[in-house]
């Protein structure tokens, strides 16, 4: 008993995977159904965050200096505001080479960048931004935004644009043929038995449904797995089971 409970317990359990949207530049990645390009986008300038001291921008596809920085290939730029008789300085947050995509299309897809070391107090810490990319499919415009600061110098960002969303491959999808190919292979299953059954084995009428036993009681096998697994998968050895 403990032998069968473990094998509906172990069928019961279903395992999601998820992809990964695969980095194709520095501003697209793709996934088995699609892609997600985001080169129709202009760079973002002058984006001040919560406390309003930076201003940032943001260059998608192409790379670009960064203030009077002598750097170039920059993606994501912070400069401080402008004040009457101050210099201000600018910090390379990130560079357009160290793009790098993490999470699933429409979940939590991430942009992520490195930039230059920052001398603080605690240390030499390396400059990071992260930009969430959602998916909003009905509307025209692209909004970029400044969210927080995570840490001393990890910088989070959000854009919300149609551009963020995955434009499907043509024709069908990964998802599309395993659906059809799963229909095809039950219809296969069903239509092929039964005439193996009727003509091969002479049988008639429920007699001919493929594995008629197993079907009959296989709701009682749903049951049995279901009450298993919400037991926590342990077997019941109280008496009331004789």
């Amino acid at each position: 008993m403990l032998e069968v409970d473990f094998v509906i317990c172990l069928t019961l359990i279903t395992f999601v995977k998820s992809e990964v949207c695969q980095k194709l530049s520095a501003c697209s990645c793709k996934t088995s159904d699609g892609v997600v390009d985001l080169s129709a986008l202009q760079s973002f300038t002058n984006y001040k965050g919560p406390k309003g001291l930076y201003n940032n921008d943001w260059n998608p596809c192409i790379a670009r200096p960064c203030g009077t920085l002598p750097n170039t290939g920059v993606s994501i730029c912070q400069t401080e505001v402008q004040k009457p008789g101050v210099k201000v300085s600018s910090y390379i947050n990130g560079y357009l080479k160290t793009a790098s995509f993490t999470g699933e299309v429409g979940k939590n897809l991430v942009l992520h960048y490195t930039g230059d070391n920052a001398t603080l107090s605690g240390g030499i810490k390396l400059r990071q931004s992260s930009i969430s990319l959602i998916c909003v499919s009905d509307s025209l415009s692209n909004d970029f935004t400044v969210q927080e600061l995570k840490g001393d110098v990890d910088y989070v960002f959000t854009l919300r644009s149609p551009h963020a969303c995955l434009v499907p491959n043509p024709g069908l999808s990964a998802g599309s043929i395993l659906l059809i190919l799963f229909f095809v292979a039950v219809v296969v299953y069903i239509v092929g038995g039964i005439l193996f059954l009727r003509f091969y084995r002479g049988a008639s009428g429920v007699e001919m449904i493929p594995n008629y036993e197993f079907w009959k009681g296989f709701p009682l096998l749903v049951k049995d797995g279901m009450v298993f697994t919400f037991r926590g998968c342990k077997s019941d050895t109280t008496y009331s089971q004789i």
